[in-house]
């Protein structure tokens, strides 16, 4: 009887405050449409100081007062309005723009630079192009500066490539496509972030955990989705762009983007890269050049076709010519050893999208996603011989549809995938053809803003690995408007790509060892892994500006894992399958907030518990640190009201505690590495003067404290011996570099 009676009183009580609560929601209206909320408008009952601001999709909930009934509804550079409440609970407010009315009225304010998916069900966040234009970025790979969620770093101290690493793993455990299609995958795994220019980049979506299972199952530790520019641009978008680039180290870079339009339903878009380096340096005199002489060539073409009744398309292709040399620079003195590093690489990629959307049923349609690429790698590192070369086959159908209402939504398809590899390694042949086709199902429920999920179901039949079930579940729920918990679980596959993921250990005069499970390609069996992650994100305001608090915890284990052990001999890495080897949780906190107008200040600590069972013992995950913590101040002056000239100030403090290195005390003393690395502090900075809307001219600095690993390569005098190592590396290995660039718009 006491629990029926508390039940009653809580009832009633909820239905009595839900009646005193005003709620509503502030939308823009242009020319008698309503387009699209207003966010931080302010909401206030006439004569008091009783108020709010709406929330990011313009929602706003207030009391009832009876000192007043009159709300007053302001935003800057909109009509204010003044409304009388009766017995109305829920409101909507359309605010209509001055700016055509009023010549000396300007809007002032800002959109972040990264924004938080709000309303997604995903813990996704989207960097946008004023986020990747706070550093160099000059491709996709130098483009995460200033992200916490993700760690760029050298493979090795000779090959100049870098690699990034989400929740504490690889970045081949991350998916890595460009508009939902896949792209760094298979064999360009360890390359493909170079064949991304900055310039190319519109945004970038980071999600963290297993994604949608209608891209398939390899994505385990989370997503990056590269949004490209686009053949059509909005109205205020300049037809042709332009960016040169040059650093202290010779590098040298020009970009082009030009878009035009066909005729009013077909458009397209040439992007061209060209960039090289010619000089050689070696800062740390031991007779290998720091960073490789390289010439690339990347092109890419898009067409985009809109029929105004509901069909799209769109079809593109890639091309990458891609030359590296680097090693011994000694090349004048015979006396001294050579070692030669040579990497060529060749991609094409062609690619489209056709979709249609029901006219009398927006949430109706279907799409098919198909694409080409085939890649041609040829290497070296000193007598080390690789020749590596891939076809790849994607094709995605998706059908999608609302069932009984709006609140239920179904997305179903069936794909299929083939990949033919060729490899050849020190005169070993490792040929594989995977053929997977798929089928997926995924259910979307979302009655309310506050609450919604996604469950997806996936079923795939690998030739080689047999039948492979894919579950995973995504939920969003919002207790407040301010609060917002998120969590995910899921399954995720992938086959692994050994000499191209791994290829840092080639810098070296390791042996390659590999304890074959089987006979197919590299004898090496398929890696799956669960996925587990929180997320609880806190929506505030500081001073009237959007900020936000967020916390993540995520944890990666391993059933079948390639364990690639550094640690049993110096003079090997072996590779091997095993069950129940590996494991990796992470914790992250980021704040992100604005203390004053136009500053923008971004904190965040990341734990990393990642470790593999190797040699009968858990090691912690070599090269990865525990810890890590990253500040990035960005500031922008107010546009000068004459010129539209402005100043932009972009400074990133990283601290990254002390990381294991491989066991090294089997070499004979003077040819060890040490045991753990010193933690250390990389900071970059950037200036930026915008003389107008049409060019901008951008000084940066990068590692400005010029701290460097001094010693990378064990025994470089002797690169032909048995200890030579070049790919333990923990730090950076060039010193500080200086940049400037120009960016044209016309």
């Amino acid at each position: 009887m006491k629990i029926k009676i508390l039940f009653l009183v809580t009832l009633l009580s909820n239905l009595i405050l839900s009646q005193n609560i005003l709620k509503g929601i502030v939308k823009e209206q242009i020319d008698d449409q309503i387009t699209k909320p207003l966010v931080g408008a302010n909401v206030i009952w006439k004569g008091t100081t009783i108020g709010t601001t709406s929330d990011l999709v313009g929602k706003f909930e207030l009391p009832f007062i009876n000192e007043s009934n009159t709300l007053i509804v302001s935003y800057i550079g909109f009509k204010s309005e003044t409304l009388t409440i009766s017995n109305q609970r829920e409101i909507e407010v359309n605010l209509i723009p001055v700016t055509k009315e009023l010549s000396d009225v300007e809007v002032i304010g800002s959109v972040p630079s990264t924004q938080i998916d709000y309303l997604g069900v995903e813990n996704r966040s989207v960097l946008t192009n004023k986020e990747l234009q706070k550093a160099a970025c000059c491709t996709l790979a130098e483009s995460f500066e200033t992200n916490p969620s993700i760690d760029v770093s050298f493979t090795d101290a000779i090959t100049g490539i870098r690699q990034i690493e989400m929740l504490g793993l690889s970045g081949i455990y991350t998916q890595t496509t460009m508009e939902a299609l896949p792209y760094i995958r298979g064999l360009i795994s360890n390359t493909g972030l170079s064949f991304v220019p900055g310039t190319w980049i519109n945004a970038i979506n980071v999600s963290k955990g297993v994604g949608s299972v209608a891209n398939g199952y390899e994505s385990i530790t989370g997503q990056i989705d590269i949004d490209m520019q686009k053949p059509f641009g909005s109205e205020t978008d300049k037809p042709l762009y332009l960016n040169f680039y040059g650093d202290n180290d010779q590098r040298l870079e020009g970009n082009l983007n030009y878009r035009y339009t066909l005729n009013e339903n077909l458009s397209s878009i040439t992007l061209v890269h060209a960039s090289s380096r010619k000089r050689h340096t070696d800062i740390n005199s031991d007779l290998f050049t720091d960073m490789p002489t390289f010439q690339t060539f990347n092109a890419m073409q898009r067409w985009q076709y809109h029929s105004g009744t509901g069909l799209e398309s769109q079809l593109g292709f890639q091309f990458v010519s891609d030359d590296k040399d680097g090693g011994t620079i000694n090349m004048n003195d015979i006396s001294l050893p050579i070692y030669k590093f040579i990497s060529k690489n060749k991609l094409l990629g062609i690619y489209g999208k056709t979709g249609y959307v029901f006219p009398d049923d927006n949430h109706h349609s279907f799409g098919l996603q198909w694409s080409y690429n085939y890649y041609d790698n040829s290497s070296s590192y000193g007598t080390k011989k690789y020749y590596g070369k891939e076809k790849n086959i994607y094709l995605n159908f998706i059908y999608q549809s609302d069932i009984f209402n709006e609140s239920n939504l179904i997305r179903a398809g069936v794909s299929f995938v083939y990949d033919e590899i060729n490899e050849l390694f020190m005169n070993n042949i490792y040929d594989r053809i995977e053929r997977v086709p798929g089928a997926f199902l995924e259910y979307t429920f979302k009655p309310s803003d506050d609450f919604s999920f996604v469950a997806g179901l996936r079923g795939d039949n690998h030739n080689q690995f047999g039948f492979l079930f894919t579950p995973r579940l995504h939920i969003r729920y919002s207790p407040h408007p301010d609060w917002v918990m998120r969590g995910a679980v899921g399954r995720g596959y992938r086959t692994s790509n050994i000499f191209t993921e791994y290829s840092s250990s080639f810098a070296s005069s390791r042996e390659v060892s590999i304890l074959r499970s089987n006979n197919f390609g590299t004898g090496l069996n398929q890696e799956s892994a669960w996925n587990y992650g929180l997320n609880l994100t806190y929506y505030f305001l500081y001073e009237y500006r959007d900020a936000a608090l967020s916390f993540d915890f995520y944890r990666t284990d391993f059933d079948k894992a390639t364990i690639a052990d550094l640690d049993s001999n110096p003079q090997k890495i072996i590779f091997s399958s095993l069950s129940n080897s590996s494991y990796s949780n992470t914790f992250q906190a980021e704040l992100n907030f604005e203390p004053f107008m136009f500053f923008n200040a971004r904190l965040a600590y990341k734990f990393t518990d990642s470790k593999q069972f190797i040699n009968n013992q858990w090691l912690q995950k070599s090269f990865t640190a525990k810890h890590r913590v990253l500040v990035n101040f960005a500031y922008k002056t107010e546009k000068e009201e004459l010129n539209n000239q402005q100043m932009s100030y972009d400074i990133t403090f990283q601290w990254f505690g002390k990381k294991r290195i491989p066991f090294t005390k089997d070499n004979p003393v003077g040819l060890r590495a040490r045991e753990t690395s010193p933690s250390f502090v990389l900071v970059n900075a950037q200036i930026t003067r915008s003389f107008s809307e049409l060019f901008d001219l951008y000084i940066g600095i990068e590692n400005l404290l010029d701290f460097r690993q001094n010693d990378p390569i064990i025994d470089s005098e002797n690169p032909n011996g048995q200890f030579f190592d070049a790919s333990l590396i923990w730090g950076p290995i060039t010193g500080r570099m200086v940049y400037a660039g120009l960016r044209f718009k016309i």
